[in-house]
């Protein structure tokens, strides 16, 4: 196949305008795909392109976590680094975007739906009130670039606190000092499901992951559903596509039903 420009790369994605979109990326060896075809990455130009394709009424979410709040840092909206690629970086500095309020869960915002994203106060990192919840209600795509799931797939743990996980996992409280968008700076709490790992093995999502490929059949139902994500090469890389209203019921049924053992290897029993 011919190669594809960088900037042509959210035309193969099947996005449509007025998508919600989620990029999970890691762009290292994009650019240099790009590069041995001559081309110059320009990483605030793939964003662009991103939001051209999804259009004015589409919305582009770009994780930008930080846990540093978790171990006593304050959170500075706009000082606090994003840790969870170099987009995230980005995008942060990009006029399109502004930052979620979240200090451990926040994500750099362009598109239709800013304004509603950035106003969100939910304390917890993962309810139905934080925009994971609102990547569900919108049928969001997470767009994965270059990575597997066990890699960045954070919408499971939205999955894992609706269903209300309380073995494998249990809610955590942290305390920490805020410095909001206007540097006004108070005490605040907020909470994240965090792992037992006295009991629990680190989540390997393989085996969910290749339940979202697959067509799914919900329990009690003889009629197969159609795949809820789909895995394309482009380039020589792997891009996974995500449809996430469609991923949850089937993560939520692995979960109450521990069907692939995946989220929740118990090590006491292998």
């Amino acid at each position: 196949m011919a190669y594809i420009s960088y900037l042509d790369l959210p035309k193969h994605w099947g996005l449509e305008k007025g998508d919600s979109v989620l990029l999970s990326s890691d762009i290292m060896q994009l650019t240099f795909t790009s590069m041995r075809n001559g081309e110059r990455f320009d990483r605030d130009k793939f964003l662009e392109a991103i939001l051209d394709t999804i259009g004015p009424d589409g919305t582009l979410l770009i994780p930008t976590f930080n846990w540093d709040f978790c171990h006593g840092v304050a959170f500075d909206y706009h000082k606090t680094p994003c840790k969870t690629g170099s987009l995230g970086t980005v995008a942060l500095r990009h006029p399109a975007f502004r930052r979620t309020q979240h200090p451990l869960y926040s994500f750099a915002v362009a598109g239709k739906d800013q304004q509603l994203l950035c106003a969100m106060q939910n304390q917890s990192s993962f309810s139905d009130d934080s925009p994971f919840g609102y990547l569900e209600r919108q049928h969001g795509k997470n767009v994965l670039i270059n990575l597997h799931y066990t890699d960045c797939f954070t919408f499971v743990h939205h999955c894992e606190e609706v269903c209300g996980v309380n073995t494998y996992r249990f809610q955590k409280t942290f305390t920490g000092q805020y410095i909001d968008a206007e540097g006004n700076e108070s005490t605040r709490n907020y909470s994240m499901l965090v792992r037992s790992y006295e009991l629990y093995e680190e989540t390997d999502l393989t085996l969910i992951g290749e339940k979202l490929e697959n067509p799914w059949t919900p329990e009690g139902s003889s009629e197969a559903l159609p795949p809820a994500a789909r895995l394309i090469t482009l380039n020589n890389l792997p891009y996974r596509i995500v449809d996430l209203a469609a991923a949850a019921p089937v993560i939520k049924d692995d979960i109450l039903h521990n069907a692939s053992r995946g989220l929740c290897k118990h090590k006491l029993q292998g």
